[in-house]
């Protein structure tokens, strides 16, 4: 079993934007010829739609069609619309193919978790995008629903929807459930090129054996960008406040657990038997070693889990790069920072090279490298496995995945990459994060 550090970060409930985000390295494309069209322009949106309890997650990977080149500029251009805020389950991991409507997808599937209001993160083995599984309405239909610490506002695919990406995913609406009321209020959520948009409804949501009534929006129109994943939808993870209360928001209304905390630990497919889960209510202690590190979120974050940053590293040599924001996105598979800071940390690693430029900048790294990226929160040094900050050897190169592009300015932006790595624990009550180590650093 993996060793996590828990990192946990004070956050106050202010606006925070909500975005799905894939990113698409450029080593990606020669590797597995799967690409994802991705806008132009920076992806943004809007909450104006949008106690805890157990997730069932699952992690799959996108069909693509397009250059690794396109993916990088595209998901990094909804990156930056995200965080640009608008005015408004345990035993041994099996493999399987599940079908969602007419695709199927292959899927690790995760031990189930023994810990109450917890769950087993599932994925297909790319350590891509991680999403859970909700139940909607009387029936209880289940949609996949993708986990977005980055997101405040949650959406589903309304039957309605003719897009090319509804004809490929699970959709609720009216007809599924005898408690579904509809609203004329309207919602929208724009990714760059492309957007989603519907109205608003309110139904019950299951979740990990928790019921509620919650408002969610339900998409009659998605940009193409949900073409190539499974995702039926978004659940919204963050603290922005909206017209309408949030999936957090909500679950500390239901007052289901005694503290409104969720913590994640993400299986790394590579590690064999898939232990990944979330875990609602409490943290679960045979994830992480060592004493608790409690961080407060930024004042600044807008509704974000957002952090300060000590400083970043490879292995002992730090890069300087101090007093900085690091986000903390489950719905980001990389690592961003601005261009300038990236070069820093590049500095310290030994035989880095500048691979491409331009709106972004990547850098090759020798395959052969073993030393950690670090990073430090207050006086906690966290360390990530060269098995995520490093991609495999396309063509002899290998390419870090701490990728040059601000996205928020001044700041870090740290998905699953690093999440990997730690055991998260993302506190609302006391509006902080918690990051623990995890019991055997891989």
């Amino acid at each position: 079993m993996r060793l996590i550090h828990t990192l946990i970060a004070v956050i106050t409930l202010v606006s925070s934007a909500n975005a799905f985000f894939p990113y698409f390295p450029p080593y990606m494309c020669p590797e597995d010829d799967r690409c994802v069209n991705q806008p132009n322009s920076p992806r943004d949106m809007k909450d104006e739609d949008s106690g805890i309890a157990s997730l069932k997650i699952s992690q799959r990977w996108p069909k693509t069609e397009v250059s690794r080149d396109q993916q990088v500029r595209r998901t990094v251009n909804k990156l930056i619309r995200k965080y640009n805020h608008p005015s408004q389950v345990r035993g041994s991991a099996r493999d399987s193919v599940e079908k969602r409507g007419t695709n199927t997808y292959p899927v690790q599937t995760a031990a189930n978790p023994t810990q109450t209001n917890s769950a087993g993160i599932d994925q297909d083995g790319t350590d891509f995008s991680y999403f859970t599984q909700v139940q909607f309405g009387s029936a209880n239909t289940p949609l996949y629903m993708l986990l977005d610490t980055g997101a405040s506002t949650t959406w589903v695919m309304g039957p309605s929807c003719g897009s090319d990406a509804c004809k490929s995913h699970d959709s609720f609406g009216a007809a599924d459930s005898k408690t579904f009321q509809t609203t004329a209020d309207p919602f929208s959520v724009a990714y760059g090129a492309g957007s989603v948009s519907g109205t608003l409804a309110s139904d019950s949501v299951s979740i990990a054996g928790m019921k509620f009534q919650m408002t969610f929006g339900i998409a009659n129109n998605t940009s193409d960008d949900f073409k190539y994943f499974p995702i039926d939808g978004i659940l919204g993870l963050s603290l922005q406040k909206g017209s309408t209360p949030s999936f957090v928001d909500t679950l500390v209304a239901s007052k289901a657990v005694k503290s409104n905390i969720f913590g994640i630990s993400l299986n790394r497919a590579s590690d064999g038997d898939n232990t990944g889960e979330i875990n609602f209510g409490a943290v679960d202690s045979s994830k992480f070693t060592g004493s608790l590190n409690y961080l407060p979120v930024s004042a600044n974050s807008a509704g974000d889990w957002a952090i300060p940053m000590a400083n970043v590293g490879f292995g002992s040599n730090q890069a300087g790069v101090t007093g900085k924001l690091a986000y903390i996105d489950t719905g980001t598979s990389f690592i961003f920072a601005p261009p300038d800071q990236a070069a820093a940390f590049y500095a310290v690693v030994t035989g880095a090279k500048i691979l491409s430029t331009g709106a972004t900048v990547t850098y090759s790294v020798p395959c052969d490298t073993t030393t950690a990226l670090t990073f430090t929160f207050g006086t906690t040094t966290y360390s990530v496995s060269p098995k995520d900050w490093i991609s495999a050897s396309v063509n002899g190169v290998c390419t870090g995945n701490v990728f040059g592009r601000t996205i928020v300015a001044d700041s870090w932006l740290l998905g699953d990459t690093f999440l990997k790595n730690v055991y998260a624990v993302f506190d609302v009550d006391k509006t902080r994060v918690l990051q623990l180590r995890l019991l055997q650093f891989p």
